[in-house]
């Protein structure tokens, strides 16, 4: 098992079973999540994209790809308030919470290299009823099948000025072998994201060829990387609202925020029902029951030949500003 800086407790009000005594999950968003789901539905909503008819083939061929609109101006408002309340600590996430940036040096003092929050969704009431989910769900079953489900949702922050990229991975190395390897990653922008604060660089048609040999991006680290630069690479600077979607073994990398604002990306993550509840009786949840609790023997053959990772996790007041 992990060593842990913290020891904390985490709810879930749609989840009895991860319902610890003192924990707390905010209810406050429930109704206007609801609401704001209503008013455009995943179905209307993937009408109005004159594109949708393509997405299918362009995902396909590239391994990702990019839509507008998932969240509109007032939409944002709300999931803004959201995350800043994760990040503030007002909403205390502290078991889900930790540096993705750990194996480096940490550039700010006050703040992680790269906040990463896994499972938003346990802290926040109908978090998955909102529009985000709803429709990423509904675009994720338009790539690739009705069977897709919700598997994991997770936040990644990076502060002003903490310069600290992401290295080339593919997310499937950090997977167990599951015999269904559909899967599609969203990552929604919250604010406008480019080449200087780090938006996310793709290789296309990556995915088409097998998982490259990764390892630790440190020693004990659990971020994996790759060889792989930016030359295989094409960046893909996102608008507030919008997203990419990437299958779960096309390359990706970002790099670090040199700006004097911050980057933020609300990620949900989508694969078949069946990979769901295959991954959970093999005992890989994505952290689910908290970091200190992840069992890495469950989780991507990487692991089993090197260190047990160790997770820095970060305090609830920590926030880039």
């Amino acid at each position: 098992m992990l060593r842990s800086r913290l020891v904390t407790v985490v709810c879930n009000l749609c989840n009895p079973r991860y319902k610890m005594a003192g924990a707390r999950c905010s209810s406050q968003y429930a109704a206007q999540l609801k609401a704001m789901s209503d008013s455009r539905p995943p179905t209307a909503w993937i009408d109005s994209q004159p594109a949708s008819s393509q997405w299918q083939s362009q995902f396909a061929a590239n391994g990702y790809l990019v839509i507008k609109d998932v969240l509109n101006d007032e939409e944002l408002v709300v999931y803004r308030e959201i995350y800043q309340k994760l990040m503030s600590g007002e909403i205390d996430s502290s078991a889900h919470r930790h540096d993705l940036g750990s194996h480096l040096k940490q550039n700010r003092p006050d703040q992680e290299n790269v906040c990463q929050i896994m499972w938003p969704s346990l802290y926040v009431e109908d978090l998955r009823q909102g529009p985000l989910h709803q429709r990423t769900l509904a675009a994720s079953k338009l790539l690739l099948g009705d069977d897709l489900a919700f598997d994991f949702d997770m936040l990644i922050a990076k502060g002003p000025e903490t310069n600290t990229p992401t290295p080339w991975h593919q997310d499937e190395s950090y997977w167990p072998n599951m015999p269904d390897k559909r899967a599609a990653s969203f990552w929604v922008a919250m604010e406008e994201t480019t080449l200087d604060n780090g938006c996310m660089w793709f290789a296309p048609r990556s995915h088409l060829q097998p998982v490259r040999p990764h390892r630790p991006a440190g020693e004990g680290a659990h971020i994996l990387h790759c060889d792989a630069s930016e030359d295989e690479g094409k960046p893909e600077p996102l608008v507030s609202g919008s997203c990419t979607i990437h299958h779960g073994r096309t390359l990706h990398y970002s790099r670090g925020n040199t700006t004097k604002t911050t980057r933020r990306g609300f990620i949900t993550n989508f694969r078949p029902e069946a990979m769901v509840h295959w991954e959970r009786e093999h005992g890989f949840d994505h952290g689910k029951k908290g970091l200190d609790q992840m069992d890495y023997s469950t989780a991507g053959d990487v692991y089993r030949n090197a260190n047990t990772p160790k997770i820095k996790q970060a305090t609830a007041n920590t926030e880039p500003s």
